[in-house]
């Protein structure tokens, strides 16, 4: 059985996070910690689901994860910039956090290293067959 709302959100709180409310209906709320936001929704059996991707918070933007196959970036409103390797720390210990004080299952590829939210993958563009 999923904690109460209350539980659920004393949880965070006592796990070093802000727990910040966005809306009341459908209930959702915002994780922060380490310069990240995660947002979840409440299901109606009770249970919580992710609204969304984690987000870096740089200059009060929400920048997502993207994927170029030879590089990431973090991508927000047409603009993106290079991801350094501490962003991917703080990211993929944030998601870890959240994923454990939920009681999620931690899936083999997420194990491995932080998911992207975007990918743009180039190699086709330009090939005499696409």
């Amino acid at each position: 059985m999923p904690p109460a709302p209350k539980d659920l959100r004393k949880q965070f709180k006592e796990a070093g996070f802000e727990v910040v409310e966005v809306s009341r209906n459908p209930e959702k709320i915002g994780l922060k910690k380490y310069g990240c936001v995660r947002y979840l929704t409440r299901e109606p059996d009770g249970g919580w689901v992710p609204a969304g991707p984690a987000y870096l918070i740089v200059r009060g933007q929400e920048y997502e994860l993207e994927d170029h196959g030879y590089q990431k970036f973090w991508y927000h409103e047409g603009k993106r910039l290079p991801v350094r390797v501490s962003d991917l720390k703080n990211l993929q210990g944030f998601d870890q956090e959240v994923r454990q004080c939920l009681g999620w299952q931690s899936l083999y590829n997420e194990s491995l290293g932080t998911t992207s939210a975007r990918s743009v993958y180039d190699r086709l563009t330009g090939r005499p067959d696409h």
